[in-house]
């Protein structure tokens, strides 16, 4: 019976490192999926960069329609500083409502009665002195100047500004606010249980008297994310079961005399605000993203102080909604936004009012998160397929051509569908595989490259020691002496290293090429003929210069290798000792009679220790002596001969030349 055994196919390397590489790179674009998913610290930092560099190339142009009219420094120094009298608060809302405007929102609190009061001052001074001050020539509707607001706040739409509290704390039961009158679509799952908006846990308020003449009201905080940049505000807070509008949202109401808005919520989620006609999209928790139309001033300033003065025209303040607010010096509230970080407050409640009349929008969908996962994961797979099996000319062309492409959609649809969808987790993927991916191609290739090199090492070694073995077959005595001699080279070599004037050749690479060409110092023995190698008795003098030659054929033939492969160290070395290891110190040798430091240190090694082996060893043409014989006829060669450095290293080494020769004796 035959067996026949099935064997598997051979997979290369290189194909196998690849299928490794794609399949770290699935694991790695997975793990990074499902960190997105966790929406770290960090992303947010990077999504807000790239949406505040999106936002100042897409401003737009504001609408003409809000204004603000600033309690500025010009204000101050003709009227006074600050807090006005509440009656010249009067005066200038009546100054505005007679001038045509559709609806006024003060961006300022009365929380106090106002101590500017005739009747205020007439209370304290009897209070304090016991001093009954008459004001009877001063008509009653100029004595209190908090009625005389009130009067004014109740003529027209006004709104009020408070400030809702968010810290623990004691705070006033007595506020009256007006709540938004909100209808919802879309409830489910118990959803009017849930904190749809932002819960506040207190409120900073007017007097009643002024909100309740007001008729409307609207908070001004605002909301900064954890940079301290403003990108959105809230349009809706919650406090104590109701919901109450901005500033901005009652003062655009009023103008509009609306009373009512629709909430459309998805799952519990504040999706968009529907006032009249107009869809306004909410992000998380009922916020409104503010496209900003650039740094402050955008809008147009009219100083309280020509409005008082009756300088200026009706027709500017006519049809206009307006915000009263201050860009004083240590009265404005100041804010940082994507385009400027000194942003007045007042200019916020103008910018918002903007984008719900333009219905110029920004948003950010509730399914864009999970687009931005998704895409970061098919492009961490199409990266890795491209990085695994393509080289890195085209993987670093294709994957630099995704990133383009893909900050430019979120570009485009950013400028387009007002959108943003940012690119940053998609960016992250693509670095991050390319990092690690190239990363794991490096490692393979530096152990493919480590395992070329010992390829290359080992291909060096059976060459030598195929030459070597040539050389034994034309000389039977020469198979243990290249052992014992490349021996006795390393043995010379790692004593002198320490010593100054071999230091800075004999380090540890240039000791292993010495040892790894040792063997081909006779190499050149393959050209003399068989009558002058292997006879027997002393070589005549032309025989002798016919020997000789040995050393010019070792070189020539190695020479010829340089030739075809580089001048590398590893043959230079070879061919130095080849050519020169007959040389002698006292310049009598050959074949070119170089004298001292003229002899490569290559060369006068391998002389003491080709002599040395010469002499311990039988040969066709003389006897063996013994160990310290030899040791006797190289001392005194010292300097002669040898280099006395060499000769001292031997003299000291002697013993474990004795053990290498013992070892690799001829048998």
């Amino acid at each position: 019976m035959v067996n026949l055994e099935i064997k598997k196919p051979i997979i290369p390397k290189g194909r196998r490192n690849n299928r490794r590489i794609f399949l770290f790179g699935i694991f790695f674009s997975v793990i990074l999926f499902l960190v997105s998913l966790a929406k770290p610290s960090l992303t947010d930092f990077l999504h807000n960069r790239v949406y505040d560099v999106l936002l100042s190339g897409n401003t737009g142009q504001p609408s003409p329609v809000p204004l603000i009219v600033d309690i500025d420094e010009k204000s101050l120094q003709q009227y006074g500083q600050w807090p006005w009298p509440r009656y010249r608060i009067a005066t200038l809302i009546e100054k505005l409502r007679n001038s045509g405007a559709l609806s006024i929102g003060l961006d300022m609190m009365f929380p106090e009665e106002d101590r500017t009061s005739i009747e205020m001052i007439k209370k304290e001074f009897y209070r304090d002195f016991g001093i009954e001050l008459g004001f009877k020539e001063i008509p009653h509707d100029l004595r209190n100047s908090d009625k005389r607001l009130a009067d004014a706040l109740s003529k027209g739409k006004i709104v009020l500004g408070y400030q809702f509290l968010f810290e623990e704390g004691p705070y006033s039961e007595n506020c009256l606010l007006h709540s938004l009158h909100l209808n919802r679509l879309g409830q489910v799952r118990g959803e009017e249980n849930l904190e749809v908006f932002i819960e506040a846990r207190g409120v900073s308020c007017n007097l009643n008297m002024l909100s309740q003449a007001a008729g409307a009201s609207g908070f001004f905080n605002v909301s900064p994310d954890p940079d301290g940049i403003l990108r959105r505000v809230p349009l809706i807070i919650e406090h104590r079961g109701k919901s109450y509008p901005s500033l901005a949202l009652a003062t655009l109401m009023q103008s509009l005399n609306k009373k009512d808005v629709l909430l459309k919520t998805d799952d519990g989620t504040p999706e968009s605000l529907c006032l009249d006609k107009t869809v306004i999209p909410l992000s998380s928790k009922g916020c409104l993203l503010i496209r900003f139309r650039g740094k402050s001033k955008t809008f147009e300033y009219i100083s309280a102080a020509d409005i008082l003065s009756d300088r200026v025209p009706k027709e500017k303040i006519h049809g206009k909604i307006v915000f009263v607010g201050t860009s004083a010096s240590g009265m404005k509230e100041l804010r940082s936004t994507p385009l400027d970080p000194i942003f007045p407050g007042v200019e916020i409640h103008a910018t918002v009012v903007d984008n719900i009349i333009k219905k110029d929008f920004l948003s950010r969908p509730r399914w864009v998160p999970g687009l931005e996962s998704l895409l970061a994961l098919g492009l961490g797979l199409l990266s890795t397929i491209v990085l695994a099996w393509t080289g890195a000319g085209w993987s670093s062309l294709l994957l630099g051509g995704m990133g383009v492409t893909i900050w430019q959609a979120s570009v485009w649809i950013f400028r387009t569908e007002s959108i943003f969808i940012s690119p940053i987790l998609s960016l992250i993927v693509l670095v991050c595989n390319f990092s690690l991916i190239t990363f794991l191609k490096y490692r393979y290739e530096e152990k493919r490259v480590k395992e070329r090199t010992r390829e290359i090492a080992m291909v060096q070694e059976a060459t030598i020691e195929s030459l070597s073995a040539l050389t034994e077959t034309r000389d039977p005595d020469t198979g243990g002496h290249i052992k014992r001699t490349q021996n006795y080279v390393l043995l010379l070599a790692d004593y002198l290293k320490h010593q100054p004037k071999f230091r800075q050749f004999l380090n540890h690479e240039t000791i292993h090429l010495l040892c790894k060409s040792a063997p081909l110092h006779d190499i050149g023995k393959v050209g003399v003929s068989d009558r002058i190698l292997l006879k027997p008795g002393k070589l005549t003098e032309h025989e002798f210069d016919e020997m000789k030659k040995h050393t010019a054929y070792g070189r020539d033939a190695i020479l010829t290798a340089e030739k075809k492969l580089g001048n590398t160290s590893f043959l230079r070395f070879a061919r130095d000792i080849a050519y020169t290891h007959h040389e002698r110190w006292d310049g009598c040798g050959y074949p070119e009679g170089l004298k001292g430091d003229q002899i490569p240190i290559s060369g006068r090694l391998m002389a003491l220790a080709d002599a040395y082996d010469a002499i311990t060893s039988e040969r066709v043409y003389k006897a063996q002596l013994p160990h310290e014989q030899a040791v006797q006829i190289i001392a005194e060669a010292r300097g002669s001969q040898f280099d006395p450095d060499v000769v001292d290293a031997f003299l000291d080494l002697e013993e474990n030349f004795r053990n290498v020769a013992t070892k690799y004796a001829d048998s």
